[in-house]
């Protein structure tokens, strides 16, 4: 008779499932609340009822998942969140399109610094911030009929993207605390 350890021990989603239970943003989304994210008007339902992102705080969700596992812009960020394990991680019930993925960050744009100081708050009441900082500088790509955006450069990629600027500020344990989304970056 084998004990479960062993018959467990040649399924690679078993080892998928427990490496991923062991990253950052697993227990982080124990620790906060997203909900509030329905709050804003940006993701309110239209006058037809028909909501304009689903599941707003689900998204938000992958979106700091995909950050934690630097992955960045608007097609990356879809095909990671086709993971089934981060898909569960989320607690998306569907999922999302590289539209609806672009959307939302859209819609996010309009209210990150309340979002961001929101999620500040509720870390800093369970004690999850430390006192070191650091400072990531990315691009986020939308769709290419994204009037908002503009080409750019990117001096360290060494390639042209067509997109946003992205600042995020976080804490030693990667919990971003600030973002700025601005229509370039802005480097030498």
């Amino acid at each position: 008779m084998s004990s479960s350890t062993n018959a467990l021990q040649d399924i690679g989603s078993v080892d998928d499932f427990l490496n991923g239970a062991a990253t950052e943003t697993v227990p982080l989304f124990d620790h906060l609340e997203f909900e509030f994210l329905l709050e804003y008007d940006v993701f309110a339902p239209d006058e037809r009822g028909r909501t304009r992102v689903r599941q707003p705080p689900n998204l938000f969700r992958g979106f700091l998942h995909c950050y934690y596992e630097d992955v960045y812009g608007t097609r990356p960020v879809t095909r990671d969140l086709q993971n089934g394990l981060v898909w569960y991680y989320c607690e998306l019930d569907k999922l999302p399109s590289r539209d609806t993925i672009d959307r939302f960050l859209t819609d996010l744009e309009h209210v990150i610094d309340d979002v961001f100081g929101r999620l500040v708050e509720q870390a800093a009441s369970c004690g999850l911030l430390d006192s070191a900082y650091s400072i990531d500088t990315t691009h986020v790509e939308p769709i290419k009929y994204n009037d908002a955006a503009s080409w750019n450069y990117d001096p360290t990629a060494e390639e042209y993207y067509y997109g946003f600027g992205c600042t995020i500020v976080s804490t030693g344990a990667k919990i971003p605390i600030a973002a700025e989304l601005t229509q370039a970056k802005q480097a030498d």
